[in-house]
């Protein structure tokens, strides 16, 4: 059985939805299919090192153009290609030892390699190798959008002449985005599963990512990490931390220190800001609130596949409510829209950790 790959792309020119233009475009990939078609996905691609594999997240800048690739055989239609689409900070490797859907991936797991086309891609916008703020050819005033975004994956799956998507999956952002592939090519996607995703950005949503801007904006390392503190608190709930975080203050030199969710706050911050570039969060952001399928077009009203829709009942960000609602306006347009919840105390980052409900959910959007 052959091991998952990472990979890169030089991609055309994409124009932005609010203006300008990404010129020396590319993206980095992840792949896991049939041990067959690694020669072809080597003719469309530069494939990296599989030490690249089990790297550290660290910021990526781009010094140099990829030269063209070989123009090798596209990847066969026959094989169900299923993309995975990452959250906010993550990137392209879904699956293996680092991979942030790496329960649920794998020979005998609910996606199976030997079985199915795995891809994910690094999105537009971010620091882990696909074109983004960081990069020469990004626009100096440019204002990222899901559509966008979506647009960039289109071009990623175009140049491995992957016409057709099995199942597109993902939560938060990740979910966002792929609902925007499915409008805005409706024929073009079999199935979708977004996890914590809704068809607009709300208010509230927009308001915790102008207080992380505010922050930002003051200080871009220190700022980072008190918004990352913020966002974390949005992405749990409270009986998750309350289980979590007990109140119990340590001692230090006979006086009470921090209490726990404090330095788990710090962590997270500081984490953060070790992987992690501002401006590449901010245009991150900026993608999130302009997200409206709803109001504006392409709409969900073009989706026409098949969708298992799924909220987690704990979560503030994403609440059932509002992702009932997405659920609702699918219908009038999708084939197939089916209803799921993720039970959780840990609230919106659910999709991340309940594996047990994760892995019979994937299953059931693979059979729609």
């Amino acid at each position: 059985m052959t091991s998952p790959r990472l990979f890169d792309l030089r991609l055309p020119d994409l124009p932005l939805e609010h203006g300008g233009t990404v010129t020396r475009h590319h993206a980095r990939g992840w792949w896991w299919g049939p041990e067959a078609e690694l020669p072809l996905l080597a003719g469309r691609a530069s494939l990296l090192s599989k030490l690249s594999l089990d790297a550290p997240y660290a910021v990526f800048r781009r010094d140099e153009v990829l030269v063209e690739p070989g123009r090798g055989g596209w990847l066969p239609a026959e094989v169900p290609t299923v993309l995975l689409v990452h959250a906010l900070t993550g990137d392209a490797r879904a699956g293996g030892a680092r991979g942030w859907w790496e329960p649920l991936i794998g020979v005998g797991r609910p996606l199976d390699p030997s079985k199915l086309r795995l891809l994910c891609f690094n999105n537009l916008g971010s620091n882990y190798g696909s074109t983004g703020p960081l990069d020469e050819g990004w626009p100096a005033t440019a204002r990222l959008s899901t559509v966008d975004q979506a647009r960039a994956l289109w071009l990623a799956l175009d140049a491995l002449g992957v016409e057709r998507l099995h199942l597109a999956a993902g939560g938060s952002l990740g979910g966002m985005i792929l609902l925007a592939m499915a409008a805005l090519r409706p024929g073009g996607v079999e199935r979708v599963l977004p996890i914590g995703a809704t068809g607009f950005a709300t208010a509230w949503l927009t308001g915790f990512n102008h207080v992380q801007r505010q922050a930002i904006a003051l200080d871009p390392v220190r700022g980072l990490e008190v918004a990352r503190q913020l966002a974390m608190l949005s992405y749990r709930a409270e009986p998750g931390l309350e289980l979590n975080q007990s109140r119990t203050r340590p001692l230090r030199d006979g006086a009470p220190g921090n209490f726990p969710i404090e330095g788990y706050l710090e962590h997270q911050g500081q984490l953060l800001s070790s992987r992690f570039d501002a401006a590449a969060y901010l245009a991150l952001l900026d993608a999130m609130d302009a997200h409206d399928l709803v109001h504006r077009e392409p709409s969900v009203a073009r989706v026409r596949a098949k969708a298992l829709v799924t909220d987690i009942d704990t979560d503030v960000l994403y609440t059932p409510a509002q992702v009932q609602a997405l659920a609702d306006t699918l219908a009038f347009s999708s084939t197939l829209v089916e209803r799921a919840t993720l039970r959780s105390l840990h609230g919106h980052d659910a999709f991340l950790i309940e594996w047990d409900q994760l892995a019979p959910l994937v299953v059931r959007a693979l059979a729609l």
